[in-house]
């Protein structure tokens, strides 16, 4: 298995994401997940490089080819598989989606407040960065626990997908393209920092 293993902060991420070349496979949409195990209280520095290794050899002993794409914390965006490939992350999905693994357990962390929603904007950012790269339409995000195959809880009892696509809604006018083509990240401070 493949990985990158590199972090993206707010101000990297979009250029990385712009850089990216979808030839063979194109995304459909965005699946959120959440990590449960490690939680925020396991990881209170948020994900290291090594961490990354060793998530990669948990999804090696499960004999799977890949993994998710993106990993969030509360700062960065780890890239894990690349986005221009088929990952693993949800039964329904992984042929359609990229997949984004949270730091946390939702169902007993609280992500409305703290890190848990400095995670959730973390994420947020990048899944609208995403959707945004892609053309897509904010309701091309999905849940893991909205795939029929499975019965999970996850990303978290605790959010809902209304509070999340509002995080992503919010964040809308930071990435959008102007009329003539240029970034579409303007000097402008984020709003949720």
């Amino acid at each position: 298995m493949k990985i990158i293993g590199k972090p993206y902060d707010r101000e990297s991420l979009p250029a990385y994401i712009d850089s990216l070349q979808f030839k063979g496979w194109k995304p459909k949409g965005v699946t959120i997940h959440h990590c449960a195990a490690p939680s925020l209280a396991q990881r209170p520095h948020g994900f290291l490089s090594q961490h990354m290794l060793n998530l990669q050899d948990f999804y090696e002993g499960k004999g799977w080819s890949s993994g998710p794409h993106i990993f969030t914390d509360e700062d960065q965006a780890w890239m894990f598989t690349p986005m221009t490939e088929r990952g693993v992350h949800a039964v329904s999905f992984n042929s359609s989606h990229i997949g984004i693994e949270m730091l946390g357990d939702y169902d007993t962390e609280d992500p409305w407040s703290g890190r848990g929603l400095e995670v959730l904007r973390m994420t947020a950012f990048t899944a609208g960065l995403l959707i945004d790269a892609l053309g897509l339409k904010k309701d091309c995000i999905n849940f893991h626990r909205d795939d029929i195959r499975t019965s999970k809880t996850c990303p978290g009892k605790k959010i809902t997908k209304s509070r999340f696509l509002e995080l992503i809604e919010l964040q809308m006018p930071y990435f959008k393209r102007n009329s003539h083509g240029g970034s579409r990240f303007p000097k402008r401070e984020f709003p949720f920092r």
